[in-house]
């Protein structure tokens, strides 16, 4: 009786054990899979551009700066937000484009991470244009990780683009994404 009942436990322990640790370890590997070693999900940026983003291409150069916070940190180094700072320039209209820039974030921890961006503006079929930036941390903390911020460009003035001097300034939504 005595061995049954240990046999009984044991395998109790086993299930109870599957149970309670793979879930969390299926849900540690989809975090670090589906967001990145630090995910920012929550921010908020204004870009300023010169000449104006109009409905044809030409050269522009923009600068914009943001900050984002609510941050999911996976390395452990404490990341909760970050500020940052965006200088570049491309052949852009209102509706797309290809630019490249250098972007600085001054993260929490007070450390700082400056990354070389390539990116392309597009329209999404729900006509809201978005900025796409990937680049690689090129000194700073985490160097040689690679960064993705996505940018919404938002207006209130509807008209800008049709006119000579361009959409000059939009803002909106960010979020930024980290992976080593």
């Amino acid at each position: 009786m005595l061995r049954r009942t240990r046999r009984v436990i044991f395998g109790l322990g086993l299930v109870l054990g599957t149970v309670l640790v793979a879930p969390s370890a299926q849900a540690r590997t989809v975090s670090v899979a589906g967001l990145g070693d630090i995910s920012c999900l929550v921010g908020s940026q204004t870009g300023h551009y010169q000449p104006g983003l109009a409905y044809t291409v030409r050269p522009t150069s923009f600068t914009g700066q943001g900050s984002v916070s609510g941050c999911v940190d996976l390395t452990g180094h404490g990341i909760t937000g970050a500020t940052f700072t965006t200088k570049g320039s491309g052949t852009a209209s209102c509706l797309t484009g290809t630019v490249s820039s250098l972007t600085t974030y001054y993260w929490s921890n007070g450390r700082s991470s400056t990354v070389k961006n390539t990116g392309a503006i597009e329209v999404k079929p729900d006509g809201i244009t978005v900025l796409v930036l990937t680049g690689t941390v090129e000194s700073g903390q985490f160097n040689g990780s690679t960064v993705v911020q996505t940018k919404t460009l938002l207006s209130t003035d509807l008209t800008a683009c049709l006119t000579p001097q361009g959409l000059t300034s939009a803002g909106g939504p960010v979020t930024v994404t980290l992976t080593r």
